[in-house]
């Protein structure tokens, strides 16, 4: 087949990505770039995931594409930006430049030749195994016995999470399936899994049953069931065995950690171990309390998941999961403003640093440690650390991927790094209302609001309910400058949660930008009411003041809310509500004084 002279295909290159779609991709651009010259050169066998991990997207030397999966989510977006401009502006161009799947080189072709496919040494990437867990059936005589068999069933996922080469579906999707195990289509269209384990479990006194069967969601066909009777102190055991069953089942090649891998042609390892074999009954049924109590992330709740976790503790202060649990606890207290964070945080680190001395690999601790360095402490590149230790521990850990997305990245304008660990939780969670909601939010912090909307709509047809749905169209509605339909929508958000400061806060800036100045100032007596009986946060009065047009008042809070590290104040770096504010020299050294600037 005829190919362009190289001074020709770099010409249509440099046509591309002059296109309005190439605009703002500067890094896009860059991998394009590098993966043609790699073509041309004749290197293109030295173009694997890696290499293009540490020269386009600037990646340490100890950088792990198992971890860390951009490369991958932005080669996808590249090849569908290429097909757009080819479908579109670049419909007669003479050469095409094409990205077959699983490759990063690019081949290229005159406009009148066959599509190229694949090349010849390519091989698709394969599909990873994948799995749903689902709640097992409680049979326990006692009544209020749900906590254990969920607590049971989510232990088993966060171990399963730990297994390289095996995508995990995390317990808050898993959770909404109770009782649809019969289904399978749906499980497999839903939760876009192979197989699902589902079971049973029977707790006496002393003893425990457990039943479990694997199950092929396309075919139907049971691939594995076992039962497993045993001592109420082998609990975790039975986690185990079920995991290494499930392994051997699905047969799959596994990938070790890092800190464990072997000498060349030693077998990989075995399914992990999180925590002894033999637990304390008691501090392992009130850490299975606790999370269960802090599911709905109501206040009562989280008070009381705190409450399980400090008893579970003075069972056995030992117990590194029972520390890195409270220190989330308290964490999760401050960041939906029931705690004041200096109350809160301090406590919430002395935890995690607990956790740590007991576990140095649990994922669960660095990623409470990581949040704290990050959002209180602004420790952003120990915060960063941490965060990328709790993930090469346990790859799958939905939390700390979501925390890692929004709470870091996003924080830092590091927009287009944050956005693959969001998908990647997404995924993970495809059930879960908050992991789409924090990607609607990435949208919005990138000014692409009608994007922001578009996903909003979509959390809205799912669950009509959900307030932060209302008060991310409202806020994103009064970015645009629709100040009645934002209105309306943050009213809703008020009006079905009534007392949630932050959408107060919105309404009264909104109300505000709309000149309707005494509603706007109602809600600010409304937050000053509130102050009087629980944590409001600075910023919620800031851009009411702000909205206002008063620059001063607003400067204050944002300083006293800087002086008192709270939490929401981490959003002033990147959030388009404070853009108005950035030539100011007091909150230029405000950003200063968070790290955000030099």
């Amino acid at each position: 087949m005829r190919t362009a002279p190289p001074e020709e295909i770099r010409a249509q290159l440099e046509k591309l990505l002059a296109s309005p779609l190439f605009a703002r991709s500067g890094r896009m651009c860059r991998f394009l770039r590098f993966s043609v010259e790699h073509a041309l050169a004749g290197t293109e066998d030295q173009v694997k995931e890696y290499l293009v991990g540490v020269e386009v997207f600037d990646r340490d030397g100890d950088y792990d594409p198992r971890v860390d999966p951009i490369v991958r989510v932005e080669a996808r977006r590249l090849r569908e930006k290429i097909g757009a401009y080819y479908e579109s502006a670049g419909k007669a161009d003479p050469i095409h430049i094409e990205l077959p799947k699983g490759v990063y080189t690019p081949v290229f072709r005159l406009r009148d030749a066959p599509p190229m496919a694949h090349v010849a040494q390519a091989a698709p990437e394969p599909e990873c195994t994948s799995i749903a867990v689902l709640p097992f059936a409680n049979l326990s005589p006692q009544s209020g016995d749900d906590y254990f068999s969920d607590g049971l069933t989510e232990e088993l996922i966060l171990l399963l999470t730990r297994v390289q080469g095996l995508r995990v579906v995390a317990w808050h999707s898993a959770s909404q399936l109770r009782g649809r195990e019969q289904d399978l289509g749906s499980l497999r269209e839903q939760l876009n899994v192979d197989v699902a384990l589902c079971g049973s479990v029977r707790r006496s006194e002393s003893r425990v049953r457990v039943t479990a069967q694997l199950i092929h969601t396309g075919t139907g066909a049971y691939l594995w069931s076992d039962g497993f009777d045993r001592n109420l102190h082998d609990v975790v055991s039975i986690q185990e065995e079920i995991a290494r069953a499930i392994v051997e089942t699905l047969k799959l090649a596994l990938h070790p950690f890092a800190e464990d891998a072997p000498a060349a042609g030693k077998a990989p390892a075995k399914v992990p171990r999180r925590i002894p074999k033999r637990v304390n009954v008691e501090c392992y049924n009130l850490c299975l309390q606790a999370r269960f109590q802090a599911r709905p992330r109501t206040a009562a709740g989280l008070r009381r998941s705190l409450d399980c976790y400090a008893q579970a503790i003075s069972v056995d202060p030992e117990s590194a999961p029972a520390h890195a649990g409270l220190a989330d606890a308290y964490s999760l207290l401050a960041d939906y403003g029931i705690l004041h964070p200096r109350e809160a945080m301090p406590r919430a680190e002395a935890a995690a640093q607990r956790a740590l001395e007991l576990d140095p690999d649990s994922a669960e601790a660095n990623s409470a440690l990581a949040f704290i360095r990050s959002v209180f402490d602004w420790k952003w590149e120990e915060g960063e650390a941490l965060y990328r230790r709790a993930i090469a521990l346990n790859p799958g850990y939905s939390q700390a991927r979501l925390w890692f997305g929004i709470d870091f990245l996003a924080v830092l304008g590091r927009f287009d790094e944050a956005g693959p660990h969001i998908q990647f939780a997404r995924d993970l969670d495809p059930l879960s209302l908050i992991a789409h909601e924090v990607s609607a939010y990435l949208r919005m912090l990138r000014r692409d609001y009608e994007g922001c909307l578009k996903e909003l709509e979509q959390i809205n047809a799912l669950d009509a309910d959900f307030y932060k749905v209302y008060s991310g169209i409202g806020r994103a509605l009064g970015l645009m400058g629709r100040f009645d339909q934002a209105i309306a929508m943050l009213q809703k958000a008020h009006d079905s949660h009534a007392g949630v400061p932050n959408v107060i806060g919105a309404l009264g800036q909104t109300l505000a930008m709309a000149g309707r100045i005494a509603e706007a100032r109602g809600c600010l007596d409304q937050l000053h009411a509130l102050a009087r009986v629980q944590f409001v946060a600075s910023t919620c009065f800031a851009v009411v003041h702000l909205g206002l047009g008063e620059r001063e008042r607003t400067l204050e809070w944002l300083e006293n809310g800087c002086a008192q590290h709270e939490l929401p104040l981490t959003m002033i770096h990147t959030h388009p509500i404070y853009d108005p504010l950035r030539g100011e020299p007091r909150f230029q050294a405000l950003l200063r004084r968070m790290r955000f600037l030099p």
